[in-house]
């Protein structure tokens, strides 16, 4: 984690990609008192959207780039808006 370096896990339903994802996050938080979220990338979208309707945009942005990891699972399952796409891509540019 030192490094900062981006993990992807590809691969089919049933894989384990989740299970992997959450077990990097419970190592960090147990042996290596890191600050981890976890989240389904839709939902996150989500938040994001919401939270630009109610003219407090950036904020989800600023807590997590306040965090040592941010798991995001399931992009690519559910489709998102363009301005979703936006705002994801904005988010992920500032981790």
């Amino acid at each position: 984690m030192a490094g900062a370096p981006n993990v992807v896990l590809i691969g089919g339903p049933g894989t384990g990609k989740t299970h992997i994802a959450t077990a990097l996050g419970v190592q960090a938080v147990e042996h290596h008192r890191k600050k981890v979220r976890f989240f389904a990338t839709f939902d996150l979208v989500n938040a994001l959207e919401q939270e630009k309707a109610i003219n407090k945009a950036g904020h989800m942005a600023d807590r997590l780039s306040k965090l040592d990891l941010v798991i995001l699972e399931e992009l690519g399952y559910l489709p998102f808006s363009p301005s979703g796409w936006a705002l994801l891509f904005h988010v992920l540019s500032r981790l």
